[in-house]
């Protein structure tokens, strides 16, 4: 009976007409996995904005059943057991869809790509460029194979969070990292620049899926993505910080001073004046300052009374302060 009772659920809130008309898209999404999913409604995540402009493109009403996606057998049970109509971020490749008869895959909605990140000035050039340094990781992911295949020393850690915080502090010189969570971290620290890892066998379209089912939300789905392709999706992908995830113009190599002071900066400036030195709300832009080298100094060693910005006095040596003051002027010049 309860075989027959979820036969008829699902029935009854089938998304297309009998006319083949899609009505309904209820979206599967986790509630906390930014840059992709999140209930805050200021920040979505791109694969719910996607989905959203996909059900608007078909004039179909939108709505998301919230479901932690930890564990794939039970977020596909979601979607067999129709909870939802569509779940976003699955890899079209034969290992993943061969053994899933009972869904269909949509059009791809973009390519997740491999990518290395390191500061703006004195970062790394190329993939190769690795060799030597230590390389942050996230534990069994692709990026942490393809640093273990190449034999670079690596760092492996839990979470991406965790990974990009040993970048910031100089713990790590660069990571490899998925491009999504690459480029929400870009977006939100500039003083830093990704180079795409040039290896299409790892780069993965990324589609979404439908119940076998529904064809005709199927079809809807590839058409939507067709119209949005040109604007649209680019415009999505772009507030999360994707489009930034690609290759950039060559870092000039910094010298052994220069790497020192980008590790002091980062681990003892950066809090208040950002990883980009253009300021925060309680520090100032250091890429506006137009005093001296010496001027540098004298305020770094004595602080500003009156300001947040406290002395420095026996804590960070002067010839390390003058090498900071290079290290900043490096950032304004765009190096």
């Amino acid at each position: 009976m309860r075989g027959v009772a979820l036969a008829v659920a699902i029935v009854l809130i089938a998304t297309a007409s009998s006319d083949g008309e899609v009505r309904q898209i209820r979206l599967c999404a986790d509630p906390s996995n930014l840059p992709f999913s999140s209930r805050d409604a200021t920040e979505p995540g791109f694969e719910v904005e996607i989905a959203r402009a996909i059900a608007e493109a078909v004039g179909a009403e939108f709505s998301v059943h919230w479901y932690p996606t930890a564990r794939e057998i039970l977020t596909l049970r979601q979607l067999y057991e129709g909870r939802c109509d569509l779940l976003m971020g699955m890899p079209l490749t034969s290992r993943f869809t061969d053994d899933k008869p009972r869904l269909l895959f949509t059009a791809p909605y973009y390519v997740m790509r491999q990518v290395v990140v390191s500061p703006t000035v004195g970062g790394v050039r190329s993939f190769d460029d690795l060799r030597g340094k230590l390389v942050g990781v996230q534990a069994m992911t692709l990026s942490d194979q393809l640093v273990y295949d190449r034999g670079y020393n690596r760092k492996v850690y839990l979470k991406p969070d965790e990974v990009f915080t040993a970048l910031v502090t100089g713990e790590v010189d660069a990571v490899v990292m998925e491009s999504a969570f690459a480029g929400r971290f870009l977006r939100k620290n500039p003083g830093f620049r990704a180079i795409a890892i040039g290896d299409p066998q790892r780069d993965l379209e990324i589609v979404a899926a439908v119940r076998k089912a529904d064809v005709e939300l199927k079809e809807a789905v590839d058409r939507a993505l067709q119209q949005l392709r040109a604007k649209n999706l680019p415009d999505i992908l772009s507030r999360y910080g994707l489009v930034l995830a690609q290759a950039g113009p060559s870092a000039v190599a910094l010298s052994a001073e220069m790497r020192s002071a980008r590790s002091t900066y980062l681990t003892q400036c950066s809090q208040c004046h950002g990883t980009d030195a253009k300021g925060t709300p309680v520090a100032a832009n250091l890429l506006t300052f137009k005093g001296t080298e010496d001027d540098f100094l004298r305020i770094v060693r004595n602080g500003r009374p009156g300001t947040a910005m406290t002395p420095w006095r026996g804590l960070i040596a002067d010839d390390d302060i003058r090498n900071i003051a290079r290290y900043v002027k490096g950032l304004s010049a765009g190096l």
